[in-house]
């Protein structure tokens, strides 16, 4: 009769609860050989828990980023210590307001694509033409 925690004849499984990864120190595979290691005892709450698809605020519809939250959400709880709804910006537009465009608004109403072909390049290419020559030298004629 096998060990209950035994793969096949040789091979063992972690002595951690719920852990399915084969032994190979002491009983334990290497993650729970390492907090046994470094800490005494198994820490069950200091591992990695799978991410959830949306941002844990209720409204929010972002992916999860860290700790539950989105980047925005998490940012806040890092800076000042809480959720702070009443310093997020409300966005009048949602979209692009190139027509067919459904792209994310990034700045003054274009995504990230239409703001730098229809607004900013135009803009940069005006302000650096009368650089692009070059000084311009009189010439004296004798």
């Amino acid at each position: 009769m096998t060990h209950p925690r035994q793969l096949g004849n040789l091979q063992t499984l972690c002595l951690a609860e719920s852990c399915s990864r084969p032994a190979r120190t002491a009983g334990y595979c290497p993650r729970h050989y390492q907090q046994m290691r470094r800490h005494g005892r198994l820490t069950p709450e200091r591992e990695y828990k799978k991410r959830g698809i949306h941002c844990n605020v209720p409204s929010c519809q972002e992916p999860q980023i860290a700790k539950e939250y989105c980047f925005r959400h998490y940012q806040q709880l890092r800076r000042y210590g809480r959720l702070t709804p009443e310093r997020e910006r409300i966005y009048g537009r949602q979209h692009c307001q190139i027509p067919g465009c459904a792209e994310k608004h990034a700045s003054r109403g274009y995504c990230k694509k239409h703001y730098m072909s229809e607004y900013y390049l135009p803009n940069l290419v005006a302000h650096e033409r009368p650089h692009a020559a070059g000084p311009q030298f009189e010439t004296r004629q004798s």
